[in-house]
């Protein structure tokens, strides 16, 4: 009788390594499924804020395009969001030397940011602190939706990321076809 019980303990005395493999297998699964939908959660912001940029610049190229002058302004605001501005005048307002009427609207949230790079190789970073002050603009032509060359240089693609800037970073760009005017989210 006490040499079953002995036989006993020495059966249960832990897992065997199939059973640790899938064991392991299984949690590696697990983290690896709840990890892959945390980061889709965390670039929700960035998507959301190209997206808006998207529309934003659509609508001031087809403004442009219904012979009403109009741009657009981004800049961060004092708690560091991306903020747009949207301009628009009429011809007759524009000859009268009435203001433009403006349209702020905040993009993204607090930690996403927006790099623009231009056609002479500049690069814009509106990525804070501390905050740029100045206003990045880009405006379209009239006759064709094609961009316009603000200050020398026409906008070729705006980058919406968080974190750090980097090329493997997630990101959405937004590509500016110049000749055209198209806006195209990658």
């Amino acid at each position: 009788m006490v040499m079953g019980r002995e036989k006993d303990k020495m059966k249960n005395r832990g897992m065997s390594l199939v059973e640790l493999i899938i064991v392991i297998a299984l949690m590696s699964v697990i983290l690896g499924v709840t990890g892959f939908g945390l980061s889709l959660i965390g670039n929700k912001p960035v998507e959301e804020c190209a997206k808006k940029i998207e529309i934003v610049l659509n609508r001031t190229r087809i403004n442009t395009m219904g012979k009403k002058e109009a741009w657009v302004e981004f800049y961060l605001n004092d708690d560091g969001r991306v903020t747009v501005t949207e301009h628009l005048r009429s011809g007759k307002e524009e000859r009268e030397g009435t203001p433009a009427r403006e349209t702020t609207t905040v993009l993204g949230a607090r930690d996403v940011k927006v790099r623009i790079t231009y056609s002479d190789g500049s690069v814009c970073d509106l990525a804070g602190p501390p905050y740029p002050t100045a206003h990045y603009r880009v405006a379209f032509t009239r006759d064709s939706g094609a961009v316009s060359d603000l200050y020398g240089a026409k906008c070729t693609k705006i980058e919406v990321y968080k974190g750090t800037y980097s090329d493997s970073a997630h990101k959405q760009t937004i590509v500016l076809n110049t000749l055209t005017g198209k806006v195209t989210v990658e």
